[in-house]
């Protein structure tokens, strides 16, 4: 496979301006090492701040960056620094990797036995991985297939130990430590989740089941000892109804054993809302009540809500409840209103129709409901990517489903085709952000400038930012005067007004910037920005504004502002510099800190100055 044709613009797009600078300084410093290229994947360490290094991993394709990934904590969607500086290291210094045949090829010529002692010697050397390797081998393969079939009812205690030992693994902790672990718990919890879906995948949807129920009823459960102040666990288990239905419709139950199970999930469902969380499995008894049968979700919701009421309201009205509810989805089994946003039943058929094969009652599923995209990905799947790409076309009706087709089509490496459907998604309903600025760097890795500007033109107005706004200016050339102002037009009409002052900024337009940082829209940080940006140009409005935040801050006497108060003083004192104004300046300090001499916190700040 050619490589495509990396700059530094394309890293740029793939990172916010901030990382891209301290990635630029990592890069320069020499901060990576260990660099490797096997085929089409990149991979080296990157000193880190809070470890010895980072492992970074990227992978290409003819089309640009497909994927990039750190082992550091950056959590924002972007490229991480890390990643930036393997990103220019490979451009400007590419014969520093080191080629290394895919380890598929590497390992391919061992017989069994030369794996097997290759594998028990590496067991020796690093013993940390038996645990990993022990689990693997107990969870059904990726593939699903079993090396013999499942006899023997799975304990659920097992997992409700397992689960128990994640929920309680705070509990030495502090309330405020503990506070801070709670994301990570729920990571670990979804750990639980992927395993019972291993087990599905192979096959074994009793044993999901078990798995699925014990994993609801204890995190349920947690959240009474928990602090789930950011919603954390309770958006978890929300998750958990969609895969349950999944699991329900994958399994062949008798009347008996349906009647059984959504009398089991009904009495969980009250349980949840003792906690507060009202629908989280709603969907999953709607499974259980009517599987396949093309029956409205209201008996089960209404059963479920039934059972937890109390004696004294049995007389209440159920329909005033149920009113505008019902879906208008082709099945007749859709959901709107606060219980969509816990799934989707004909989105949990057709996964397990996917998931078993059954390939003609899947297209004949999407076709009926409507599900066009998933109609075009499934052709696409299956080696028929024209039809998926016609259908994709004559279809598709957001620019969100173009991009995830677009994606879909690039995995495959049909990047003429995943450009076409992207290019077609900027001409669609609904925002465009999120395609351009997929498909920007895809056109230009391609050398199509034009394309790559028209993409980025259609992100800027719905996500503006300083960067973007470089870039289209970048991708223009000689016509950028022609297109200046129809970009600042639509920068203006928004109401971004850090990203318009962070554009004059760069532009030089300093009494514009001025007029957006006193406007009644812009926050603390505009002010700030802007005070930064005009300190040298417009010094005198910069101390008007420096010392009215600071005198409003120390004013309400309240020690957590005093920092903040200071680092307006300081940029004050800058500007009286500028002004050649010092003796100015230290009068007012003095005369300030008269005015607060029985203010020691603030005093310690203001001593600094």
């Amino acid at each position: 496979m050619s490589l495509p044709q990396l700059s530094e613009s394309i890293i740029r797009a793939g990172a916010s301006a901030q990382s891209f600078e301290r990635g630029q300084d990592y890069y320069r410093s020499g901060a990576i090492s260990n660099t490797v290229r096997q085929g089409n994947h990149f991979l080296g360490d990157c000193e880190g701040a809070s470890a010895p290094f980072y492992r970074v991993q990227v992978e290409l394709d003819e089309a640009g960056i497909r994927e990039a990934r750190c082992s550091c904590p950056y959590e924002y969607g972007d490229y991480c620094k890390h990643i930036v500086a393997l990103l220019l290291t490979y451009v400007h210094h590419p014969k520093q990797f080191a080629v290394r045949r895919d380890p598929a090829d590497l390992l391919t010529d061992l017989s069994r036995d030369d794996l097997a002692a290759l594998v028990t010697a590496l067991l020796k050397h690093q013993p940390d991985l038996y645990d990993w390797i022990e689990a693997a081998l107990s969870t059904p393969s990726a593939s699903g297939q079993t090396k013999k079939p499942r006899r023997k009812k799975v304990d659920a205690e097992i997992y409700r130990r397992q689960i128990l030992g994640l929920l309680h693994s705070l509990d030495g902790m502090r309330s405020s430590e503990a506070y801070w672990h709670v994301g990570g718990l729920t990571d670990q919890l979804r750990g639980v989740q992927e395993t019972a879906m291993k087990f599905l995948d192979a096959g074994d949807a009793e044993t999901a089941l078990t798995i699925l129920v014990t994993l609801i009823e204890e995190a349920g459960h947690g959240i009474e000892y928990i602090d789930d102040s950011d919603g954390y666990m309770s958006g978890f288990v929300a998750e958990l109804g969609q895969p349950l239905a999944e699991v329900i419709l994958s399994l062949d139950l008798s009347a008996v054993e349906r009647e059984q199970l959504v009398d089991k999930l009904t009495k969980i469902a009250g349980q949840l809302r003792d906690y507060g969380m009202d629908e989280t499995i709603d969907l999953a008894i709607q499974a259980a009540a009517h599987g396949w049968e093309d029956a409205p979700a209201r008996p089960a919701r209404r059963a479920a809500r039934r059972a937890d009421l109390d004696a004294d309201d049995e007389d209440e009205s159920w329909d005033d409840e149920w009113e505008e509810t019902e879906g208008d989805d082709e099945t007749g089994d859709e959901w709107s209103g606060a219980s969509a946003a816990f799934g989707d039943l004909t989105e949990a058929r057709l996964n397990v129709l996917d998931r078993q094969g059954r390939i003609e009652e899947y297209l004949d599923l999407c076709q009926k409901a409507g599900r066009h995209l998933r109609y075009a990905l499934k052709l696409c799947d299956l080696g028929r990517t024209a039809e998926g790409v016609a259908h994709a076309k004559k279809h598709l009706a957001s620019a969100n489903e173009a991009l995830q087709m677009a994606q879909r089509l690039r995995e495959l490496g049909q990047i003429a085709e995943a450009i076409a459907i992207g290019e077609r998604g900027l001409k669609l309903d609904g925002r465009k952000a999120s395609l351009g600025e997929w498909l920007g760097p895809v056109e230009e890795a391609q050398g199509r400038t034009k394309p790559a500007l028209e993409a980025w033109l259609a992100a800027f107005p719905e996500d503006a930012s300083l960067e973007k706004y470089k870039t289209i200016q970048r991708l223009a050339g000689p016509g950028w005067d022609k297109l200046r102002p129809e970009v600042m037009a639509k920068l203006r009409q928004s109401s971004d007004t850090q990203t318009l002052a962070e554009v004059l900024l760069y532009e030089a337009e300093w009494d514009e910037a001025i007029q957006v940082a006193e406007g009644r829209n812009a926050g603390y940080r505009v002010a700030e920005t802007v005070a930064e940006g005009v300190l040298k140009h417009r010094p005198e409005w910069v101390v008007k504004i420096s010392l009215k935040h600071a005198e409003r801050l120390m004013a309400e006497a309240k020690s957590k502002n005093y920092p903040i108060a200071a680092e307006w003083l300081k940029r004050a004192k800058r500007a009286y510099a500028e002004l050649g104004q010092t003796d100015e300046w230290k009068a007012y300090l003095q005369n300030t800190k008269a005015k607060y001499s029985r203010r020691p916190a603030l005093q310690a700040q203001l001593a600094r100055l």
